[in-house]
């Protein structure tokens, strides 16, 4: 055989080997997609529900009251989702479990802190400058109020009880000057009565002053209580003016300063800071001591900003301090309008009884339960339902934002139905609805498999 006719076979004996591969691949093409093409057409034709089939009573029974004219709006769609055997059910992964009705409570969990009632605690300070004379109440003291807390020496004390007394002698000289000048009207001008009566004016003024001096400081006076009294009493009655008897009656007047002034309580609490010592000196405005009401304290607890829209004045709190084995109840009286710029957080309070668990023996005082400045753990109550439907959350699905769930009403069927939220606990939620009832199985595993069903029918009965 010639060299041109064992290439002319070899050609042809390749061409044959490709045109069978070619035709073997365009086989197995063809054949995957005839596959996919009969694929489409039965999940088509049973609306890809795998074994499952639809009930169409709802559509019936639509039919009937629109016919009939009436707005019916059921809380199911009327799509009943059947499963052709047990295990095909099975293999859908389909579970449920009996809707549980009990106590529900919704509670969000807060750190917080122990505070002073800032109605009911006050930093105090002197009115005027001066040194301190006096340390009468301690760190720790009980006080009323009024009772004084620190004297303090205070020259311009001293200067304004000087200038009342002055500015009452002017204006009851210029009250006699004037009654001579009327006594005597022949004998002198009118002019001279008139700048009497004008000087009488004048030093009733400044006496007026001087008088609001003194109350400014805290010393009440009244220039009508000092008329009748000689010039010693009133004297020895400013001179120890606005201390309490029980301090006056150990002075000698003529060996203590008249300069003394009395920083006394506002309101009924403890001492519970002293800022200054015995011959200290303190300025005007110049916070130096503190005081507070034990018997109420305050608990501000730091609220997350997603649970922020939730909270509302009245709800319930139990708060745990460190290093106590109770619980506080109480409920909340304040929200911030603002978060926190820091911790992004809100914070809420509310208000606490401080009771009484000792009295010191020594000192005969109170000794309370709660200490400003203590941390803890907060419960708040969110909301509370009682008899409630209660599902796990993994029940819980929505279609248009509309929540819904699967109730099984058959060995093999299934059926939706539209629900309302209510109070959340953990991984469990309340639903409602007026179709729910003691004894209903919902479907608690497996429910996309159901929504995906339940889609696919309500698209296909909306289509022409």
């Amino acid at each position: 055989m010639s060299a041109d006719a064992v290439s002319s076979s070899k050609e042809r004996t390749n061409r044959f080997t490709e045109f069978v591969s070619t035709t073997i691949a365009n086989a197995k093409y063809f054949g995957i997609l005839l596959g996919l093409l009969a694929i489409g057409a039965a999940g088509h034709q049973t609306h890809w529900s795998f074994g499952l089939t639809k009930h169409d009573e709802k559509a019936q029974h639509d039919a009937v009251t629109a016919e009939a004219g009436v707005d019916s709006t059921p809380q199911t769609d009327g799509w009943e989702v059947q499963f052709p055997s047990e295990t095909s059910m099975q293999r859908s992964g389909v579970k449920t479990a009996v809707i549980e009705q009990r106590t529900m409570l919704e509670r969000v969990k807060t750190t917080g802190v122990i505070t002073y009632d800032e109605r009911m605690s006050a930093s105090l300070s002197a009115r005027v400058s001066g040194s301190v004379w006096r340390v009468v109440k301690q760190v720790g003291d009980p006080v009323r109020r009024g009772d004084v807390l620190v004297i303090i020496d205070a020259a311009e004390v001293g200067r304004a009880k000087a200038e009342f007394l002055s500015d009452l002698v002017a204006v009851e000289s210029k009250e006699e000057l004037l009654l001579t000048l009327e006594s005597i009207t022949g004998a002198v001008s009118g002019r001279q009565v008139r700048e009497a009566r004008v000087a009488l004016r004048e030093a009733r003024i400044r006496l007026e002053n001087t008088e609001q001096a003194l109350v400014n400081l805290g010393l009440s006076v009244r220039m009508e209580a000092f008329e009748k009294l000689s010039d010693n009493e009133r004297s020895a009655k400013l001179h120890f003016l606005g201390l309490p008897e029980s301090i006056t009656k150990e002075l000698d007047s003529s060996q203590t300063t008249s300069n003394l002034l009395a920083l006394t309580a506002s309101f009924d609490g403890v001492v519970i800071r002293q800022g200054a010592a015995l011959g200290e000196m303190v300025q005007a405005g110049q916070p130096f001591l503190e005081l507070a009401d034990l018997r109420k304290m305050w608990l501000k607890l730091d609220v997350a900003k997603e649970d922020a829209s939730k909270l509302a004045p009245g709800q319930r709190v139990r708060f745990t301090p460190d290093g106590l084995d109770r619980e506080l109840d109480s409920s909340v009286t304040w929200i911030s309008t603002e978060m926190n710029e820091q911790t992004r957080t809100l914070q809420v309070r509310a208000e606490v009884d401080n009771p009484v668990i000792s009295t010191n023996p020594a000192t005969g005082h109170e000794v309370r339960l709660l200490r400003a400045n203590t941390f803890g753990i907060g419960m708040i109550t969110l909301g509370e339902a009682n008899a409630a439907f209660v599902i796990p959350t993994t029940a819980l699905l929505h279609a248009d934002s509309q929540p819904m769930i699967f109730i099984k009403t058959g060995e093999l069927t299934f059926e939706r139905m539209n629900v309302k939220m209510g109070v959340r606990e953990k991984r469990y939620i309340e639903v409602q609805s007026p179709d729910l009832k003691p004894g209903l199985e919902v479907v608690v595993e497996g429910c996309h498999v159901l929504k995906s069903e339940w889609m696919l029918n309500h698209v296909a009965s909306a289509a022409p």
